[in-house]
């Protein structure tokens, strides 16, 4: 039984990954980047004030500059960017749609957020619309 639930557990990430990379063999134009971040010395304990996510599977990155004015409050500006960029992979995923509108990803992401702080951000998607 254990195998069973095991191999069913496997499967249900597998199906996603064999999806996405349907969709990207049907493309024209495939996105393939990767990423480090190092913060800034003085803010190295705070984990740094900016945030990104990149989905290979919807072709979409995502930024967000998190403001470090709001240090003198107390708040972890930095903290509102990340908890942004993680909820629009969570919209991303939850939606698994074929084609990312940016702005709604944003929208919904942004509504989801709960600490205190702002942003800018900027999500941007590869299509094969030229």
């Amino acid at each position: 039984m254990e195998d069973k639930a095991m191999e069913e557990s496997m499967m249900r990430r597998i199906k996603p990954i064999e999806k996405g990379m349907k969709i990207l063999s049907e493309r024209s134009l495939i996105m393939d980047l990767g990423s480090f971040y190092i913060p800034d010395k003085s803010k190295s304990s705070t984990r740094g004030d900016d945030a990104y996510f990149i989905s290979k599977h919807h072709q979409t990155i995502g930024l967000a500059d998190g403001v470090a004015g709001w240090a003198k409050q107390g708040i972890d500006g930095g903290e509102y960017a990340r908890q942004l960029m993680d909820n629009c992979v969570t919209t991303l995923y939850a939606e698994d749609k074929e084609i990312v509108y940016p702005q709604m990803v944003l929208e919904e992401a942004y509504s989801n957020t709960n600490v205190e702080g702002s942003s800018t951000a900027c999500i941007i998607t590869l299509t094969d619309e030229v």
